[in-house]
């Protein structure tokens, strides 16, 4: 599972981003609010999660459920939030499996 640091060092990667103030000014957040993520105080909200899975082409799901299960205070809601995302993960690409394009007819082609 991705933490907070992760997914921070992912936008400033993908980005290209020098600094993590500059990657504050990218999320809208202050560079306090940074300095928390970096040092695991506290973690993305989900306006947050939601502008690093957009910059990063994620679902936001995965953005969000990352960071409830880092900041869950016992050993079950964390797995819980675990567990959806490992839910989550093996559905998506289930789904991508499936997802099957249409022919000129309208019927149902697996693609190759």
């Amino acid at each position: 599972m991705k933490t907070t640091v992760d997914w921070l060092d992912a936008v400033k990667a993908r980005l290209d981003l020098p600094s993590d103030y500059a990657a504050a000014k990218v999320l809208g957040v202050t560079r306090g609010a940074v300095s928390k993520y970096r040092n695991q105080q506290s973690v993305f909200d989900e306006k947050t999660a939601i502008r690093v899975a957009e910059i990063l082409g994620v679902d936001p799901f995965e953005v969000i459920a990352a960071a409830h299960a880092e900041s869950s205070r016992d050993d079950r809601t964390k797995a819980i939030w675990v567990h959806a995302l490992e839910v989550f993960s093996k559905g998506l690409q289930g789904f991508r499996r499936l997802a099957l394009p249409a022919n000129a007819c309208g019927a149902l082609v697996p693609q190759v």
